[in-house]
């Protein structure tokens, strides 16, 4: 039964089990139905009054005169009323006056009558008044067991699916079941297969284009160097050479960036890294973007903070975000402050395109008066994600704040 249980659908099982519930409730109620109250009480009474003959037998034996029970009254032959005396031996129902119950039994030849008044019970009223609302009860008691019962065969295969899919173990139970289950079990697998597939060839991709891009920037910067170094010191070659060599170093870092990106965060290595050395490495890397501009760099941070992290990924943060800074902020001030996890860079230039969405970062956007801003912060956007941390920006037509909190943001 069991196993045939199992083997149908979730409708089928959910189906039989209201089956059974109505089937509960239809006997508690035919069950009601057959019971007589007043075959109950006088039961009951009936059951009362013949515990009480042994001790009645026992005062007549010793010949003295018994104690009665509130409601009760006793009769032998000599005084027993006229209308009693025709009542045969054993238990008897009056119904006038009132609701009386009569015993009669005999002892040594002698008739003796019993008699008690139906109201001496009151327990028994409520018993009865009491007996609707206990089926009732039962039946509630009934249904929650059964929808307990149901519920935790339905949920419990669907339950199971849910855990090997969120700890990501392989194969998905379920596959080869022919109900709902195995429809859902089959459409997670292969949903699964397609996302792996889709991440594969994504890694595949950019591990490919990454390592074919690394041997041409490597030959360029190389070759670019060997100029700057070979340039007499009043050429006017000099910067543009210098531009190239810097030019191909971002690119390489970039390559790392992406390269990194592509792996799962979870295989990334963590370590202390110390943020101010990282921080001033990006602003000397950024003095060309100042060279001949009203624009001061302001660092407030201490000597010694550190964080939990990936040090080339933290690198590619804060050198993006303050390349952007340095790149369109043509007067007034860029600052950066860093309180604890907590890393802070403003500015003074003219805000995001409106092309761009502060809160949602989105690469290659047709705008005419983006100019590349879009690219980098989607990097960085990507790299907060990779990372498990928490940025807020702040953009109007007075500067940009880019609030940065480097810690896992479960």
């Amino acid at each position: 039964m069991k196993f045939l249980y199992h083997q149908t659908t979730l409708k089928t099982r959910i189906t039989i089990s209201f089956v059974l519930l109505m089937v509960a409730v239809m006997g508690f109620v035919i069950i009601a139905e057959q019971l007589d109250y007043d075959e109950v009480r006088s039961y009951v009474i009936a059951k009362s009054l013949h515990d009480e003959v042994p001790r009645l037998e026992s005062a007549i034996v010793n010949g003295i005169s018994p104690t009665l029970p509130e409601g009760s009254q006793f009769y032998d032959v000599h005084n027993a009323p006229d209308t009693l005396r025709h009542y045969a031996l054993g238990y008897h129902r009056l119904e006038k006056p009132g609701h009386w119950y009569l015993l009669v039994f005999e002892r040594n030849d002698q008739r003796y009558y019993l008699l008690q008044d139906g109201k001496s019970y009151p327990f028994l009223e409520y018993l009865i008044d009491g007996f609707a609302p206990l089926v009732i009860l039962l039946c509630i008691l009934c249904a929650f067991w059964i929808g307990r019962l149901t519920s935790a065969r339905v949920t419990a295969p669907i339950i199971r699916l849910a855990d090997v899919v969120q700890r990501k173990q392989k194969p998905l139970p379920f596959q080869d079941a022919s109900d709902e289950i195995g429809v859902l079990a089959r459409a997670f697998a292969q949903h699964s297969d397609e996302l792996e597939q889709f991440l594969y060839r994504e890694r595949c991709f950019v591990s490919d284009t990454s390592h074919e891009l690394r041997t041409p920037l490597a030959i360029i910067g190389g070759a670019a160097e060997t100029i700057l170094h070979q340039l007499p010191v009043d050429s006017h070659l000099i910067p543009s050479a210098e531009r190239i060599v810097r030019t191909t170093q971002e690119m390489q870092r970039q390559l790392t960036c992406l390269l990194l990106l592509s792996r799962d965060p979870h295989t990334l290595t963590r370590t202390d890294v110390p943020l101010r050395p990282l921080i001033e490495e990006c602003i000397t890397r950024c003095q060309p973007w100042l060279a001949k501009k009203p624009v001061m760099l302001v660092l407030e941070a201490p000597q010694t903070p550190h964080a939990h992290t990936h040090a080339e990924l933290a690198r590619s943060i804060i050198w993006n975000l303050l390349r952007n800074a340095c790149q369109y902020t043509e007067q007034g001030e860029i600052r950066i402050a860093l309180h604890g996890t907590t890393l802070i860079v403003s500015d003074t230039g003219p805000g995001l395109p409106s092309s761009i969405d502060p809160q949602h970062f989105q690469r290659f956007l047709p705008s005419a008066q983006q100019r590349g801003e879009g690219l980098g912060l989607s990097i960085v956007q990507r790299i907060v994600e990779h990372l498990g941390w928490h940025m807020q920006v702040d953009s109007s037509d007075q500067g940009c704040r880019f609030t940065l909190e480097m810690r896992r943001c479960e």
